[in-house]
């Protein structure tokens, strides 16, 4: 056998090998492979809805956020325009009714200048009102988002979610998902039934990428404010708070350098998750009902997140301690932080910032996200990059607050709330993910990044049910599917050895190699094989026993010719190369379009078909060539080949 040969079957062996073990996962039951195998290899086909069906999920989506946003633009702007007119005011956004936006002026001779040439460029957008009892309207003008235009709002925002969410499952790669509207709720339909695997795809879908930046008021002096000062002296005393695990600390830090340098005093409150047994609604209003547990009390199983408890206390203070209520200017955010306790175990608590309600950037200004490594501490961060009013308005709003913490939310969550040093003009920033654990912290930094990329959702969603759903085709269908794939490759082996024979047998072992290299090509890419994906499958072996032929009769022409066999055989693959070639490649770019203009199905259609063209290739012109090859060196100068 020659040294060429030989190499080319090692390489041969090695790729098969290696095919086989990138396929073991999906064919074996999980948690048979050897870890060290299994840390590599652990990605899986997935069959589609069609064929094994997969997970229902119901999300409900908060449209009401999108309309807060629009008011909270305008006010951004009215803010800027009360300072280009020169009068003296602000522009804030009372949490009701709905999108209120509210100018108010400090001279009440300048509120006539708050007219509607004032308002100009908001004539179809914002409708003035009349203010509340509780508000002068000698120095304040209230407007609020028009209804129409809050409607259309609604109505965009939630077109965006089903266009983003789709973008962001095909991020997970070849899949058919199904993502439909119906009134306010958005259903998903997932295949397969990894339970992993649909967990990495939710926590996906569900992470908002809602980006914002805000000023966290703390007060300067070492004083703190005087709201938190008094709500921190009565959480200290109020048995309530110590029932519900609510504690009040507080802190001292100093923000800036030289003679900018202040003293700041924050105070905060803490709490930590609980386990509760609630009812079906309760536990749907705090978002952690799940379908399928309910007890006989009709009750349901709940992690309460700490935010929450803190939340619900705030708004009882509310109503008991009047005096204790937020204003409309500010907000609480709250930021899962990790500690460790005496035994150096991580402790997770939930502390509260007392913020200013205006959102100074958002994530509408994002251009690009990467994920890197911070040379000093070792931890993923996430590296931000701002379009150039973005880039501007950030360079604007560190400026004027150096000294200060901005917070930085995503998804109604604070992920920190860095001290601003020094004016960041840069028009970029970086997130941390604020996690002890590394490969947590890595994972929520691959998924922010992705998230932001695809873009974030105009309003967050929520799951509200969750199920598993049978094959959409139908358990009688799949299995006559399965028959008839059966016969047909059945008649095409028995064909092909009786009427080629020998070279026949080398036909079905090189078929039988690019099925298994095509279904570990889809195992790599974690893709999802549907009905279309398994027609394209059946037109591949179609295509790939065509090519054989091609190059069979071309042999046979040459061995009737007079040719030797190793001779006729080199005519044979060099003489059909060419017309093989010329076939695939004109059935690749008609699966090139498919896959560029198609959608669902027909997309899928053309990703199997354009991998099983490249297999296709290797298996009947390298493959098959190097069989022969093998054979011819084996028998020496043979004179019959079996054909």
């Amino acid at each position: 056998m020659e040294r060429k040969t030989k190499r080319r079957m090692v390489w041969l062996v090695l790729l098969t090998a290696l095919a086989v073990v990138v396929l073991l996962p999906s064919v074996l039951p999980k948690g048979t492979l050897p870890p060290a195998i299994a840390r590599i290899f652990d990605k899986k086909i997935q069959l589609g809805l069609d064929l094994k069906g997969g997970r229902h999920i119901v999300y409900g989506i908060a449209l009401d956020r999108a309309v807060e946003d629009k008011a909270t633009e305008v006010r951004r702007n009215l803010s800027a325009k009360l300072e280009e007119i020169g009068v003296e005011g602000r522009a804030t956004t009372p949490k009701l009714p709905l999108g209120a936006v509210r100018v108010t002026v400090t001279k009440p001779e300048d509120l006539a200048r708050i007219d509607k040439a004032f308002l100009s460029d908001y004539g179809d957008i914002i409708s003035v009102e009349a203010c509340p009892a509780d508000v002068d309207a000698k120095t304040s003008v209230c407007a609020r988002v028009a209804s129409d235009f809050a409607d259309g709002i609604k109505k965009s925002a939630l077109k965006q979610a089903i266009r983003t969410i789709k973008e962001r499952i095909n991020e997970r790669g070849v899949a058919e998902p199904s993502v439909v509207e119906k009134n306010d709720q958005i259903i998903v339909e997932l295949p397969g039934d990894d339970p992993d695997e649909t967990q990495r795809v939710k926590d996906l879908l569900e992470k908002t990428a809602k980006l914002e930046f805000k000023m966290v008021d703390s007060g300067a002096d070492g004083q703190g404010t005087d709201f938190m000062k008094r709500l921190y002296a009565h959480v200290q005393s109020d048995e309530t708070a110590k029932s519900l695990g609510i504690t009040a600390e507080s802190t001292n830090w100093s923000g800036g350098e030289g003679k900018a340098q202040k003293n700041f005093r924050d105070y905060y409150l803490v709490a930590r998750d609980e386990d509760r047994r609630l009812s079906v609604a309760e536990a749907r209003e705090l978002g952690c009902y799940e379908s399928g547990k309910e007890g006989s009390d009709g009750k349901v199983p709940c992690t309460v997140q700490g935010r929450a408890i803190i939340a619900q206390y705030l708004e009882d203070l509310r109503s008991t301690k009047p005096g204790l209520a937020v204003d409309d200017e500010h907000q609480f955010g709250y930021e899962l932080a990790q500690r460790r306790d005496a035994d150096n175990e991580i402790d997770e608590v939930w502390t509260s910032y007392y913020l200013f309600r205006a959102v100074e950037l958002s994530g509408s200004s994002v251009t690009d996200a990467i994920v890197y490594f911070d040379q000093t501490t070792n931890e993923p961060k996430v590296s931000v990059d701002f379009d150039r009013a973005g880039g501007r308005r950030f360079g604007d709003m560190t400026t004027a607050n150096i000294g200060r913490k901005m917070a930085i939310i995503l998804d109604n969550k604070v992920t920190s709330a860095p001290i601003i040093q020094g004016a960041i003009t840069g028009g970029s920033t970086s997130i941390s993910m604020g996690s002890v654990d590394r490969q947590q912290a890595m994972k929520d930094s691959e998924i922010l990044r992705d998230v932001l990329r695809t873009g974030s959702l105009a309003a967050p969603i929520q799951e509200e049910s969750s199920s598993l759903v049978g094959p959409l085709l139908g358990r009688d269908a799949i299995e006559k599917a399965k028959l008839s794939f059966m016969i047909g490759s059945g008649l095409v082996v028995l064909i092909m050895i009786f009427y080629y024979r020998f070279s026949g047998v080398i036909s079905i072992v090189a078929l039988a190699l690019n099925l298994l290299f095509m279904m570990a090509v889809l195992a790599g890419f974690q893709a999802v094989l549907t009905l279309p994906g398994i027609a394209a499958l059946v037109l591949t072996v179609g295509m790939a026993v065509d090519a054989n032929i091609i190059i069979y009769e071309r042999i046979r022409e040459e061995l009737r010719s007079g040719k030797s066999v190793g001779g006729a055989v080199d005519a044979g693959f060099g003489r059909g190369f060419w017309a093989i070639f010329d076939g695939q490649l004109t059935t690749g770019i008609a699966g090139f379009f498919l896959y560029q203009y198609g959608s669902g199905p027909i997309k899928g259609f053309a990703v199997m078909l354009m991998i099983g063209i490249l297999c296709t290739l290797f298996t009947a012109l390298w493959c098959t060539r190097l069989f022969f090859d093998f054979y011819i060196s084996r028998r020496g100068k043979a004179t019959v080949l079996g054909i």
